[in-house]
């Protein structure tokens, strides 16, 4: 019953009315429910709640739990809430478990985790300068949806030290190459072009390494 009542609230308040006499019992949802209801409560967070909202609080320790969870749709839920919007404050208590997960067997609970590990570079980055080594494991990663999160994060980095990671500029264009040659996965392809978005991502990183220096 909950469930398909904050699929209602979630509607209101995509039309502009005001539900957050609900947004407490999103969290209990996601905190409470079984695995659909859990995907609701998380849902509902999302959209309701923003990066500072107080409530927020509350739901870190569902996501301690469901990130050391042994279901992956729950570990998968709880990285794609971390990836939107978590506490900044908070980053310390579960940045070693999502390091954790750039190793996991599953290439999307390793894709997610290197999104989540974007969203943490992005608000707080002296967080994250320590597993910079790990950021290039993920950018050899077998999965090419795990290596292609990887450039998100290559992109920023390389945007402020672009002289730091000049060593990986031939890594960079294997991968091109890889893809202007077919060689990703037909789902990448848009329009029989070879994975457009990640070409131009590629060629923006390739810029900023070789701007002045014509080798």
């Amino acid at each position: 019953m909950m469930k398909e009542l904050m699929v209602r609230a979630i509607y209101c308040e995509m039309l502009g009315y005001g539900v957050s006499f609900s947004y407490i019992h999103a969290i209990k949802l996601a905190q409470q429910g079984n695995v659909l209801e859990k995907r609701v409560g998380y849902l509902a967070v999302s959209l309701f709640l923003n990066e500072s909202h107080e409530l927020l609080l509350l739901l870190v320790n569902t996501v301690l739990k469901d990130l050391q969870s042994t279901n992956l749709i729950e570990v998968c839920m709880a990285l794609t809430v971390v990836s939107q919007m978590f506490p900044k404050d908070m980053i310390p208590a579960i940045l070693p478990l999502v390091e954790e997960k750039l190793n996991h067997p599953k290439e999307i609970i390793r894709r997610k985790a290197v999104l989540a590990l974007y969203k943490f570079y992005l608000i707080a980055p002296n967080q994250v300068q320590h597993i910079h080594n790990k950021f290039r494991k993920a950018l050899c990663d077998k999965d090419p949806g795990v290596m292609s999160a990887s450039l998100h994060i290559y992109l920023q980095l390389i945007q402020v030290n672009p002289e730091g990671y000049k060593d990986l500029a031939s890594s960079f264009v294997t991968i091109l190459k890889q893809v202007v040659g077919g060689k990703l996965p037909m789902d990448f392809n848009y329009h029989s072009v070879p994975a457009p978005w990640l070409q131009i991502h590629l060629l923006r990183i390739l810029s900023l390494l070789g701007k002045n220096d014509q080798r």
